[in-house]
């Protein structure tokens, strides 16, 4: 299984960074179970990025207004997804903004659906961090590991 974390903008705060390198180290100790990329998309043009960066997976815009799930239904989630769909599971984070406005009309159209981490608002830097805590539950699940529990 192979599932991957994309978010528009640069990294600002050095603690944001930090976090997402410990977390992705907790990852890779699941390595059995998926393997688990993560990318920035900077530029002018993060549509584009984002758009070409999806090729060859299924994206999933994660989106307060998009489906929410407990963090076992997550795993089942994730679990039938990739079974049924064997390229990779792309989750992206959008800017300030979202995924709000005219400019992100093709990715929303490129996207498979939409995924709540919550209805609360969090900045993206934030959300990606929850969003590495969710998949890496999500994949202790699945492999039994107690941690989640």
């Amino acid at each position: 299984m192979r599932l991957a974390l994309a978010w528009i903008g640069k990294t600002k705060a050095p603690s944001t960074a930090l976090a997402t390198e410990e977390s992705l180290a907790r990852l890779r100790g699941l390595a059995r179970t998926a393997s688990v990329a993560v990318e920035a998309l900077t530029g002018r043009d993060p549509q584009r990025a984002l758009l070409r960066r999806a090729q060859g997976a299924r994206l999933w815009l994660l989106d307060p207004t998009g489906t929410a799930f407990t963090s076992p239904q997550f795993a089942a989630f994730i679990e039938r997804q990739a079974a049924t769909y064997p390229q990779e599971l792309l989750f992206a984070i959008g800017g300030a903004d979202g995924f709000a406005g005219a400019d992100w009309a093709e990715v929303r159209a490129a996207a498979v659906g939409r995924i709540s981490l919550s209805p609360l608002t969090f900045s993206h830097e934030l959300a990606r961090l929850v969003a590495l805590e969710q998949l890496y539950r999500a994949l202790a699940i699945l492999a039994h590991h107690p941690y989640p529990h």
